[in-house]
């Protein structure tokens, strides 16, 4: 344990460069034993993290209206993946996630290592 210790402050490295690490050895976030799947993002199998918002929003049928269409809510995801896997990407933009089309709420990029990608879907 010691050994271990002295060579981690040895090598002159940054908490960036163990994060960067950690992610590429998949040794806690991305570790598909844990928390992390294999998900078909645009045609890619990438290794990432996907959790829901189980709670929904009903769509309004017309601008200021507060009806909403029975059984219509919106649902939302939050995709976490490594930047080496997706490039870029930015809100707005349409992202297929395992064979449905999202739309790209918000992306985030963590600590420049990690896209924080929330996605919005209507629900039927």
């Amino acid at each position: 344990m010691i050994k271990a210790i002295h060579d981690i402050y040895s090598r002159d490295e940054t908490f960036l460069d163990f994060v960067a690490h950690d992610l590429d050895d998949g040794a806690n976030w991305f570790n598909n034993s844990e928390f992390a799947r294999f998900h078909d993002v645009n045609g890619k199998k990438i290794l990432s993290v996907l959790t829901t918002d189980l709670r929904t929003q009903g769509i309004k049928i017309r601008l200021g209206s507060n009806e909403n269409p029975e059984g219509l809510t919106k649902g939302q995801a939050v995709l976490y993946c490594r930047v080496h896997d997706v490039k870029s990407i930015k809100s707005g933009s349409k992202i297929k996630l395992d064979g449905r089309l999202y739309l790209v709420g918000e992306a985030t990029l963590i600590q420049e290592q990690i896209w924080r990608i929330t996605l919005e879907a209507n629900n039927s």
